[in-house]
């Protein structure tokens, strides 16, 4: 058995890497004792999922392993545990492309500084012969051999409370047995005593017997023969029954191929055009639009943090993009790969309300009639203005960013005459707006507030006429 120590940092500071050594077909024996620092500080791992990760010689397996790891409360607490290799990590001979443990607890994960595996051949086996295992699949054999261990179980006891009534139909007839022996050492016993009594007493008593122990023996018979066609009747499967209903190997494997598997970290300067292998990958921290390409044209330029799913077949692809941020509402792009020559659809988004219900939108194009049912307008508010010296009346209402003027009264205004202030915050016109009054004048609204009358005087009318605009104010108090 061999121990050995591995210090290593998540700063992943390049310092002389230690060195793991192994044969193929070692199993359980090789076991190193971990020590996690953040520079050179000891990591309180408590809470954290540890995995061992490696790549074997040439990219031939890739062993992802949690199942090896042994701690203690106080030995997490300093940064410390112990890992033993499965046979998996040594069925590769060569030197490991990459090796290092990673630790995840909730959306946190960090990984430790590399250190090397090398994996010497044998006698017996060599690499292009080495069996690639995985522990999800060992995993899954275990499962099987629980089940097929109850079933055997199960059948045991049913032989068991077979065997046992047997033994009780035994145990009766030998009861019975006894019974006759008893009554025909009465009999002799009377007979000596009294003779004539005796004989007839013994013919009563022989013939009683006979028929018990017959009546006896055939319903002992009886019991033991149902007993049996019982049994024959037993519900047990056949081998193609059993292959039907129970996962074989060939299944188990087949499963294990349809496991959308965890494909690890995007690099930097990524296609995601190119990421079509099944599989969940992950986004973290770099540029969208330069570090990560043909991403959704929104998120350019924008720092990401997302799970990338790719399900599907080669030539029919699903990408779902999860973009998680701690500080705004996660969001949801998919789109498809397919056609003769497969090209990507382009990114469409899932639109989603925050917990309080709020739904926000950039840009909405409708194409369609929009039909409101019980449509409830807020936001409206009034206000009632006089126009030059105290005289006339203006009612402004606004409903959003619409403000409709009705002029009740217009007073007597002289030519070019420029009257300040008469459009209060909130109703001001986005720009100037020329109106028509009821007297066929022209009467100017001005973005700052102001009205004027064109180069005509405005002329004393009473009659009503209304008009209206889009202000950018924000929305009216009163």
């Amino acid at each position: 058995m061999s121990h050995k120590t591995l210090n290593l940092d998540l700063a992943k500071t390049p310092i002389l890497k230690s060195i793991v050594y192994g044969r193929i077909g070692d199993e359980d024996m090789q076991t190193v004792t971990v020590k996690i620092t953040s520079r050179d500080t000891p990591v309180d791992l408590t809470g954290f999922t540890i995995t061992f990760e490696g790549v074997t010689s040439g990219g031939q397996t890739k062993v992802f392993d949690v199942d090896g790891i042994s701690s203690t409360a106080t030995g997490l607490k300093a940064g410390t545990f112990d890992y033993t290799f499965p046979n998996m990590a040594f069925a590769v001979a060569g030197n490991y492309e990459i090796a290092y443990f990673s630790i995840v607890k909730g959306d946190k994960r960090d990984t430790t500084g590399e250190f090397d595996i090398i994996v010497d051949g044998n006698a017996d086996i060599d690499a292009p012969l080495a069996e690639t295992i995985i522990t999800e699949y060992n995993k899954l054999v275990k499962e099987l051999h629980q089940i097929t261990d109850k079933y055997v179980s199960d059948s045991d006891a049913k032989f068991a409370d077979l065997n046992q009534k047997i033994a009780d139909l035994q145990t009766k007839i030998t009861e019975y047995q006894n019974t006759v022996k008893n009554t025909a050492d009465t009999a002799v016993s009377t007979i000596n005593t009294t003779k004539d009594s005796a004989v007839s007493t013994i013919n009563s008593t022989k013939d009683s017997a006979v028929s018990t122990v017959n009546s006896t023996a055939s319903s002992a018979v009886k019991t033991i023969n149902d007993a049996l066609e019982e049994f024959k009747k037993g519900d047990f499967y056949t081998k193609t029954e059993a292959d039907a209903k129970f996962a074989t190997s060939q299944s188990l494997t087949d499963l294990s191929n349809k496991v959308i598997a965890n494909k690890g970290n995007l690099a930097s300067g990524t296609d995601l055009d190119n990421v079509i292998d099944i599989g969940t990958y992950r986004i973290g921290g770099l540029t969208g639009g330069t570090d990560i390409i043909n991403i959704p044209s929104e998120r350019s330029g924008t720092t990401l943090y997302a799970y990338l799913t790719v399900s599907g077949t080669t030539t029919s692809v699903v990408q779902e993009l999860i973009v998680y941020d701690s500080k705004t509402v996660s969001q949801i792009y998919s789109r498809s790969r397919s056609g003769s020559t497969p090209t990507f659809s382009p990114w469409s988004k899932t639109v989603m309300a925050d917990d309080s219900g709020k739904v926000t939108i950039k840009d909405l194009v409708v194409t369609a009639t929009v039909k409101t049912v019980n449509l409830e307008i807020t936001g409206q508010s009034t206000k009632t203005v006089s126009i030059y010296n105290g005289g006339g009346q203006i009612i402004l209402t606004r409903i959003g960013p619409m403000v409709q003027a009705d002029i009740r009264s217009m007073p007597a205004i002289p030519a070019n005459t420029t009257i300040s202030g008469v459009i209060p915050d909130g109703y001001k016109p986005a720009a100037d707006y020329t109106s028509i009054t009821h007297s066929n004048n022209r009467l100017i609204f001005y973005a700052n507030g102001s009205i004027k009358p064109d180069n005509n005087a405005m002329v004393s009318d009473s009659g009503y006429y209304s008009c209206s605009w889009v202000t950018k104010d924000a929305t009216a108090t009163t």
